[in-house]
């Protein structure tokens, strides 16, 4: 009978063994590179069959500066992380062997382009001062586009959203993209966003393709390229009309004023028109009393006094209207404020509510379900697979 061990037997007995193999030099492709605040390096290497976890300490120097997609050799020692039960390589060093695949056709691309003039600020299109329609093109499901709805309503509630829902990784990214940003284009969005969260050079290719880079250049509206982290970098963001570090500060970004200080600013506005009108006032009181003084005729007297009732009703008139315009406006913007959160298109999903999508599209209530033998179903907070096994006929509701 085998001896009974437990876990953590078990992993020390790995462990061991696998660091026996002793130092390593291995050669592969950098993937998913990220340093932590900490100034720690993680990465993974790989080839075309198998890929390892790689960590390298802020200690170890490094002459070169490592990207995604570039062929290194390092030489290092395999630890084991016995609170996961994962290995990963400890590298000492690391140096540059050649470039990749991805990064070459990543730098073709991008010379290619540049050439083209695609990457030119001055065909860059300037962002609207304060847009009230935006477009999103993002996965429906991610975080990115939680982040980008949450910041536009917090800052700018009176905003509408047009979100497309889009795929952005996989084979079908490169024409969902492209169909997203032409259906936004179309819409009545002031700016689009198109992004998505962070990840691996593979996980982002579809934002590094052409055909996708050709659709940012011939949109006739401002597009920003919120893609991945602040470290992260794609053809996308080199052609579009401004990139930015993540969804959410692209949300900061497409919302300048917030709902407070457009609140503050009309109130300016209103105090600093009621000055000037007071001051066109004063000034024209100061030409009569001149010409009071001249001792014209009493008739001009008469005629001047009545000017001065006038500017009298006139100066009553202009500051209730002001007032009232300013405060009608207020009003629209509270009204509005409401409209928009009971338009929002998540807000049935928080009550319990779910979506039906087929691929990436949602299916419409007008569409029958007995095309589709698999869908999703969408909740607020998960989305699953169902299959369809029947179609039954409506059931009645009794109505209260």
């Amino acid at each position: 009978m085998n001896q009974i061990i437990t876990v953590s037997q078990l992993t020390e007995e790995i462990r061991l063994s696998l660091e026996n193999i002793g130092q390593v030099t291995v050669r592969g492709e950098i993937s998913n590179y990220k340093i932590h605040s900490s100034g720690h390096r993680y990465f993974t290497l790989k080839d075309e069959n198998a890929q390892i976890s790689c960590t390298m300490w802020k200690t170890r120097e490094l002459d070169f500066i490592p990207k995604d997609g570039m062929q290194v050799i390092v030489t290092g020692i395999i630890t084991v992380f016995s609170q996961r039960g994962n290995y990963q390589l400890d590298c000492f060093k690391m140096t540059l062997y050649g470039i990749g695949d991805l990064y070459l056709a990543f730098e073709a691309l991008k010379k290619k382009l540049s050439e083209k003039g695609y990457f030119d600020t001055s065909r860059k299109k300037q962002l609207p001062h304060l847009p009230m329609n935006i477009g999103i093109a993002t996965s429906p499901t991610g975080a990115a586009l939680r982040d980008i709805i949450s910041t536009i309503k917090r800052r700018m509630p009176v905003v509408t959203i047009y979100f497309r829902p889009t795929i952005v990784q996989g084979d079908e990214a490169e024409q969902s993209l492209i169909s997203a940003i032409k259906e936004l284009e179309n819409s009545p969005a002031e700016v689009i966003i198109i992004g998505r969260g962070g990840g691996s050079i593979e996980d982002l290719w579809a934002f590094n393709l052409e055909s996708v880079a050709d659709a940012i250049f011939n949109c006739n509206k401002p597009i920003i390229s919120a893609v991945g982290h602040e470290t992260d970098f794609t053809i996308a963001d080199f052609v579009a009309d401004l990139r930015a570090a993540t969804p959410t500060a692209a949300a900061e970004i497409v919302t300048p004023r917030t709902r407070v200080e457009l609140i503050q600013f009309i109130d300016d506005l209103m105090l600093l028109m009621k000055k000037h009108a007071f001051k066109i006032i004063e000034e024209s009181r100061e030409e009569i009393d001149f010409l009071w003084k001249k001792s014209l005729r009493q008739t001009i007297f008469d005629i001047i006094a009545q000017y001065n009732y006038r500017l009298d009703d006139l100066q009553n008139n202009i500051e209730k209207i002001t007032i009232y315009k300013f405060q009608l406006t207020k009003q629209k913007i509270i009204n509005y404020e409401g409209l928009i959160k009971s338009l929002n298109p998540l807000n049935p999903l928080n009550k319990g509510y779910a979506l039906l999508q087929y691929k990436g599209k949602y299916i419409k209530s007008k569409e029958s379900l007995s095309k589709y033998k698999i869908f999703e179903i969408v909740r607020a907070n998960e989305t699953a697979e169902a299959k369809l096994l029947d179609i039954l006929p409506p059931k009645l509701f009794n109505k209260f």
